[in-house]
């Protein structure tokens, strides 16, 4: 089964884990010859008894996936168990028809007594999610495009990522931000990542044109020319949760112009920029974010790491800001 998706609040998926846990305390009573008053279309489903074995056995792969929480260890043995409950041996050969019948009705009983244990092993699971998507939802979304066409000089893109992830790891507002990662972009790519993520920051990485066009990589691995005009319409239509976007390429001050109209701030590079100037604006720069900084502020720390470092670039970047 994939990941559970789940809303921040978890509420409907509560109400259907109660209703199920009472349907099958009242199902197992009735196995026992209990006056329970249940009726079978008021038995659990088979649709409804998949979903909770599947919360219980997903919360199994969180603990052998590294997550601490040592209170769901043994949720994999515990679904079986529960499960194997159900395929007693009640041969009617072996046993006789009235024996036989007491087995099945003792390990259905047993089976649903199961499911109702099941009900209550996910409701922590289900609080525990709901938490992890309201955490989600709060953090704001760093997504860094990379492209290094086969045509064009190698740039250490790798590079440049790895100081990004090491800075807001290390950073004192670290929980805040999430980065994620996309390489090799085509223009296709970029536009899924901006409808899929709904980033807050974006980061291209990557070759710009004198004439301010940025190169993504075609089909074949070279590359693709975008001209400011297309990328600001890119912006323009789904970009709309973006605070700052940040073009760490050659040329792109015309790029930096065009999206301006309609995101806050966008940063740009006047002319050429060398690998190593380029990476370590960068750093400087989410150092600062991850510090808690605005956008502007950060802009001039990631100046100010340029001139430390005795790179004669730090006129280069240059920041817009949207009118």
């Amino acid at each position: 089964m994939a990941k559970t998706e789940i809303d921040a609040n978890g509420s409907g998926l509560k109400s259907l884990i109660g209703s199920l846990k009472a349907r099958a305390k009242r199902t197992a009573g009735h196995y026992r010859k209990e006056d329970t008053g249940i009726t079978p279309e008021e038995w659990p489903r088979d649709a409804e008894v998949e979903l909770i074995e599947s919360l219980v056995r997903e919360k199994a792969r969180r603990v052998t996936g590294g997550d601490s929480s040592q209170q769901w260890k043994g949720c994999r043995e515990f679904a079986q168990a529960i499960r194997d409950s159900r395929n007693p041996t009640v041969s009617r050969e072996h046993f006789g028809t009235e024996e036989a019948q007491r087995r099945y009705e003792r390990a259905e009983a047993d089976f649903f007594d199961g499911i109702a244990l099941w009900a209550d092993s996910t409701m922590d699971y289900v609080t525990y999610l709901s938490a992890l998507a309201v955490e989600t939802a709060t953090k704001l979304r760093i997504l860094f495009l990379a492209a290094n066409p086969s045509d064009r000089t190698r740039l250490r893109l790798d590079r440049e990522l790895r100081d990004i992830r090491e800075e807001l790891a290390t950073a004192g507002y670290r929980e805040r931000f999430d980065l994620q990662a996309r390489g090799a972009v085509r223009a296709k790519d970029m536009v899924r990542a901006l409808l899929e993520l709904e980033p807050a920051y974006v980061h291209f990485s990557g070759h710009g044109t004198a004439d301010g066009a940025i190169c993504v990589e075609a089909s074949d691995g070279t590359s693709h020319e975008i001209d400011p005009d297309a990328l600001a319409a890119l912006f323009a239509a789904a970009g709309e949760k973006v605070r700052c976007v940040l073009l760490n390429a050659c040329f792109s001050e015309n790029q930096a112009l065009a999206i301006a109209r309609h995101v806050p701030f966008v940063i740009g590079m006047r002319t050429t920029i060398s690998d190593e100037a380029a990476i370590a604006f960068a750093t400087g720069f989410y150092r600062a974010l991850g510090a808690g900084k605005g956008v502007p502020v950060a802009f001039e720390l990631g100046i100010v790491e340029l001139k430390l470092f005795g790179i004669a670039e730090h006129e280069t970047p240059v920041i817009v800001q949207c009118p």
